[in-house]
């Protein structure tokens, strides 16, 4: 079916910066706004779902704004932040190959609709439509949260669905059958999804142990509007890569280069830090640059090759090349090359080399500063144009430190 209104209506309330943002990262929107937009009803927020941490690293990079008021909460579950204007949610418990994948994990199929950048089509669960249309409420019992699906049941109701008996019977004994031994457990299972922050309940006294039945004691003598729930708990980052630290599952990888700390991206690219991360694994910095290649574009003039910047300065292959006076030899990492001044220059070609390690002097932003370089090769252009296109698995450093 031609969903071609609704996809005009999707990029036009998010904007052409967003829609291109989403489409470099391959994200989904599914849920509450897919329900809305087909619904006819007012959109609220986003919520986007990732195929992997890495492009959810980067998407957070990219879009980052050092400010105050970028971040509106953030929970183990969820990153809540406002990007143009639009309140956008970053789904991070877990990470989705396809949007059958996330619709496993929704409570209701009213709610199982998605839109996919990469196809740039929606998905729809075959009851999405009939359901919606039916105003009626079908539990899924594989939810990831099922003690917030029952509390759902009532916003539901407000917007004039209903639900069997039988059918909010099913969603009770889903609840009876969770094993929570744990106030961790409990607050995992009451936060930081659908808008809703039921943890906020859960606050022991010094000394007490958790049971539900304390629990429940105390929610009964709570006097709380439905708002408070609504309103998370502010957070506070230094800067992206706090945000990165606390998301990722698992421990940051870093490197120390004569003095300059750097985290290694999923991609292997290089990215200095100010701040050590607490989670993490270090990397032997000597062994790493020793076993690196970087590249930059320099114009070829018959068999020779000559500075972009410095017309007189060549590099030879298999020789060494150290910068006049006090400067610097300037190189991008593999898979920046795209960033390169002179990469659409004329009679520009690619030359790849090594940095002895006393000479990498820093990496800042892309740019490699070195004190010198020995060339190895000319790259083929049919070689370097892959690069941009090849989906690279997660980088793995042998040098790991003890």
């Amino acid at each position: 079916m031609n969903f071609q209104f609704e996809k005009n209506k999707l990029y036009n309330y998010l904007g052409q910066h967003l829609v291109n943002v989403f489409k470099e990262y391959r994200v989904f929107i599914a849920g509450g706004l897919i329900t809305s937009l087909f619904n006819n009803k007012e959109i609220k927020d986003v919520d986007v779902y990732f195929r992997s941490e890495k492009l959810l690293n980067e998407f957070i990079e990219e879009v980052y704004e050092d400010g105050n008021d970028w971040i509106n909460a953030l929970t183990t579950k969820a990153l809540l932040v406002r990007i143009d204007d639009k309140e956008v949610q970053m789904i991070h418990f877990r990470y989705f190959e396809n949007a059958e994948e996330i619709f496993d994990s929704f409570d209701y199929t009213v709610c199982m609709g998605a839109f996919d950048f990469f196809s740039e089509e929606f998905v729809l669960h075959e009851d999405f439509l009939k359901h919606n249309s039916q105003r009626i409420l079908k539990f899924n019992k594989n939810t990831a949260y099922p003690v917030v699906s029952l509390l759902r049941v009532h916003k539901y109701k407000e917007k004039g669905y209903t639900i069997s008996k039988p059918e909010f019977l099913r969603i009770a004994l889903k609840c009876m059958g969770m094993k929570i031994e744990t106030i961790e457990h409990l607050k995992e299972h009451l936060g930081g999804m659908y808008g809703i922050n039921y943890d906020k309940l859960i606050k022991l006294k010094e000394g007490e142990e958790f049971s539900l039945d304390l629990i429940i004691d105390k929610i009964a003598d709570l006097s709380i509007n439905d708002d408070y729930f609504k309103e998370p708990e502010k957070v506070k980052f230094n800067d992206v890569e706090e945000i990165i630290e606390y998301i990722s599952k698992e421990p940051t990888k870093v490197v120390t280069i004569n003095d300059y700390t750097y985290r290694i991206k999923k991609d292997g690219t290089l990215k200095q830090i100010d701040n050590t991360p607490k989670n993490k694994v270090g990397y032997n910095g000597e062994e790493f640059i020793a076993n690196r290649k970087f590249y930059k574009f320099v114009e070829k003039r018959g068999d020779k090759y000559f500075s972009f910047w410095d017309k007189e300065f060549e590099y030879k292959i298999d020789q060494k090349a150290t910068p006049k006076r006090d400067d610097y030899l300037y190189f991008n990492e593999k898979l920046e090359i795209s960033s390169s001044s002179y990469s659409n220059s004329r009679n520009a070609v690619l030359i790849e080399a090594t940095i002895p390690y006393t000479d990498f002097y820093i990496k800042n932003s892309d740019k490699v500063l070195a004190k010198s370089c020995i060339v190895t090769r000319e790259v083929p252009k049919a070689e370097y144009e892959k690069w941009e296109n090849e989906e690279l698995e997660d980088y793995k450093c042998p040098f790991e430190l003890e």
